[in-house]
């Protein structure tokens, strides 16, 4: 089974196009020898303490803070363009915002259509001049990015993920030239985290998801309940999921082993929505508004 995704440059009057993707490829089987570590943001066992990427990361004492305008109340996705850019959208409308990562000014923004496009949009990657938002039902729109208050055209592919997967979160792999879209719910529910891989390229075959047993967080000192909001991919080549809804994180390698895991304080982030990692190393994590102001915090190595 194939699947291509390329951008459709159409005139903003015929602002969409609609593309249905065929059935993913068999799932992959889940991994197992899941290590018995320490509670915390500790490397597994067998890990060199600079190999596990959250081990570096005092979360416990932020860079900085910035609340932000009632535009952005309704955060959700971050992610960073390769010279160093960040971007955020919200999520019930197609409108994507640059944020400074080092003032929090808010700044730029363009909409997708002539028409401001509504749908629930759960996560934003860019993959060199391609940008993409995911919708909650797995329809991933792909554009380029626009000038300041402009329209840009768009295509729409339904991914076919939202039979079985209640979308939560988007990122492009580099080493996989893959889209990474992490579910919030499956259905029916085996007890995983269940994380799946897109390619971009249109002769390589679609990769099998990516499955954690929520049952391994345990040993982590987690709750088995986790349901992903966010997903990043770090420097080092492993995946970062977060969940907002039990204020915790985990680093997984590439085969889906957890490495590391952490909690966050429901204080400091009353509802994580987006996470992305900057140029220098620099962990975000955004919060939508909810009996605080929608905000961005910026964590840094130790």
């Amino acid at each position: 089974m194939r699947l291509a995704i390329f951008l459709l440059v159409v005139p903003l009057a015929c602002q969409s196009a609609e593309v249905p993707a065929s059935e993913w490829a068999a799932d992959a089987s889940s991994p197992s020898g899941v290590p018995t570590p320490e509670v915390g943001a500790v490397p597994a066992p067998g890990l060199r303490a600079d190999q596990a990427f959250l081990a570096r990361y005092d979360f416990e004492n932020r860079l900085r803070r910035f609340d932000l305008p009632g535009r952005l109340d309704e955060i959700s996705g971050l992610a960073f363009t390769p010279d160093g850019r960040l971007f955020a959208h919200d999520d019930e409308r197609g409108r994507v915002h640059q944020i400074d990562p080092v003032s929090g000014e808010v700044g730029m923004r363009f909409d997708l259509g002539t028409d401001l496009v509504r749908d629930d949009f759960e996560g934003i990657a860019v993959a060199g001049e391609r940008f993409f938002l995911v919708s909650s039902t797995g329809r991933l729109y792909e554009f380029r990015e626009g000038a300041d208050r402009e329209n840009v055209p768009f295509r729409v592919t339904d991914t076919g993920v939202g039979r079985s997967c209640e979308v939560e979160g988007l990122e492009y792999d580099p080493e996989d030239d893959a889209l990474l879209i992490a579910c919030k719910v499956t259905l029916p529910d085996r007890g995983e985290i269940v994380v799946h891989r897109l390619p971009l390229a249109p002769d390589v075959e679609a990769l099998s998801p990516i499955r954690i047993p929520k049952s391994s967080l345990n040993a982590w000192g987690l709750e088995a309940e986790f349901d992903a909001s966010a997903v990043a991919v770090t420097p080092a080549g492993s995946w970062l999921l977060l969940s907002g809804r039990h204020d915790a994180m985990i680093e997984i390698d590439r085969s889906g082993v957890v490495v590391a895991a952490v909690e966050l304080s429901k204080g400091r982030h009353p509802q994580s929505e987006g996470i992305a990692i900057g140029p220098d190393g620099t962990l975000y994590i955004s919060d939508e508004k909810n009996g605080k102001e929608a905000r961005l915090t910026a964590y840094g190595p130790r």
